[in-house]
């Protein structure tokens, strides 16, 4: 390519920024700016953020944001997300290196029990809505620390090509699916561009939790005390020094 690659950092906004959050956007921009300045020439950032709206509207708005503006490459990263500061030549790297079109870093959901947002899709027919449907299963035993070719990965942070949502219908990510915009987005985008998707779980995310009230049921939940007292029994004759 003779010209820079156009890079959209593109962010849903939900407002669930924390501090953590915040401050970890600024090192990343701080870093991107450096890394133009490093290799002219090379890369051409673009920020825009879309907040307050229902999330698959605000990644539709955001992509036709990249798009209209001849974006190469979308960098989508939630604004509750906590990322290595050179996550993008990462997965940049990782994209070269596997003919990838969607690369995206190992992250977890935010409530319990936080599993991998890395999928494996199924399809079927439903012979009473005569209609095929798809399932999505979380691959909770993911390879760690290396590059897996997946059906489905979580938008918590994903670099893709524009190219091939070029050649995608609209809408992108507004559906009536239970599986989630984003696993919608990477079913299609296999189905009608044929891409190939890879998560790389050697780069690893941090998801910026709710914070938890600390109540007795979360206490014997996350101690298994229930087993406890039907093994040992309850704690009160040792709570007297007899």
């Amino acid at each position: 390519m003779d010209r820079p690659i156009k890079v959209a950092i593109s962010i849903p906004n939900e407002g669930h920024v924390g501090p953590e959050a915040y401050d970890n956007r600024l090192l990343f921009a701080f870093h991107l700016g450096k890394l133009e300045a490093q290799y002219p020439g090379k890369y051409e950032f673009y920020w825009s953020s879309v907040g307050r709206v229902l999330t698959p509207l605000a990644r539709e708005r955001l992509t036709e944001y990249a798009l209209d503006g001849g974006a190469d490459l979308i960098l989508m990263i939630d604004d509750d997300m906590i990322i290595p500061v050179d996550m993008f030549e990462r997965l940049h790297q990782t994209m070269l290196d596997e003919n990838a079109d969607l690369v995206a870093p190992l992250a977890f959901m935010r409530n319990g029990p936080h599993y991998p947002v890395i999928y494996r899709v199924t399809e079927g027919y439903d012979p009473l809505m005569h209609k095929h449907f798809f399932e999505r299963h979380i691959v909770k035993n993911y390879p760690k620390d290396s590059v897996v070719e997946c059906d489905a990965v979580g938008f918590g942070s994903a670099l893709f090509k524009t190219d091939f949502v070029r050649k995608m219908k609209k809408p992108w990510f507004m559906s009536t699916t239970g599986a989630g915009e984003d696993v919608w987005f990477c079913y299609c985008a296999k189905k009608e561009a044929k891409i190939k998707i890879v998560m790389d779980t050697r780069i690893k995310l941090g998801h910026v939790g709710n914070p938890q009230i600390v109540t007795e049921e979360v206490y014997e939940r996350t101690n298994d005390v229930g087993n406890l007292r039907s093994v040992y029994g309850d704690a009160k004759k040792e709570l007297v020094n007899a």
